[in-house]
């Protein structure tokens, strides 16, 4: 498996050892928070999301220093609650403290052990306005191996496509189509 799927496996599956079903929603976003995204996660509040965030090169050639990101997503009506949770609902302060020492010197297998590199509060007026409150546990693989080389082999071929284009009219005898488009392997 490659790197960055390996390491971002490993997250996902010790984030929901750690909190089982007290949140609702654990899984992989490609990339940073936008409105939109704040939006969607909002709806499965509480839950955390992991993403890869880019890579800076090594202290050796074929090694990069993989950057992660742990989101912690909390909604209420109460901000107060969304940071520190309620009897019914765990509040993104816990989810930051169950969590950031997990990942900090979580070891993946033939990756590297992850190490903690911060953790920011992405507050916005937005968030304000939509009723949440999310946190980022920024986490860094350093010296990542990337001589992961993927079996092209075992991909089916691209998937065959063609269509002829005619007039409105239909098709008379003998006529030719107005356009045709194909995609081959």
């Amino acid at each position: 498996m490659d790197p960055i799927a390996a390491t971002e496996d490993a997250l996902l599956a010790t984030v929901q050892t750690a909190l089982g079903a007290t949140v609702k929603k654990v899984e992989a976003v490609p990339g940073g928070w936008t409105a939109e995204t704040l939006n969607r996660a909002l709806q499965f509040s509480p839950g955390v999301y992991v993403a890869f965030q880019g890579a800076t090169p090594g202290t050796a050639q074929g090694y990069l220093n993989g950057r992660f990101t742990v989101y912690c997503v909390t909604k209420g009506a109460d901000e107060a609650a969304r940071r520190r949770g309620n009897p019914r609902v765990i509040g993104a302060y816990d989810l930051v403290a169950i969590l950031a020492p997990l990942c900090s010197g979580l070891l993946v297998t033939d990756v590297g052990t992850l190490v903690l590199r911060g953790i920011d509060n992405l507050f916005r007026d937005a968030m304000f306005d939509l009723g949440g409150t999310v946190y980022a546990i920024q986490l860094e693989m350093p010296n990542m191996p990337f001589d992961y080389q993927a079996d092209l082999t075992t991909l089916t071929d691209f998937v065959l496509w063609h269509a002829d284009h005619y007039n409105p009219g239909g098709i008379a005898d003998g006529d030719a189509p107005l356009a045709t488009d194909e995609v081959k392997p």
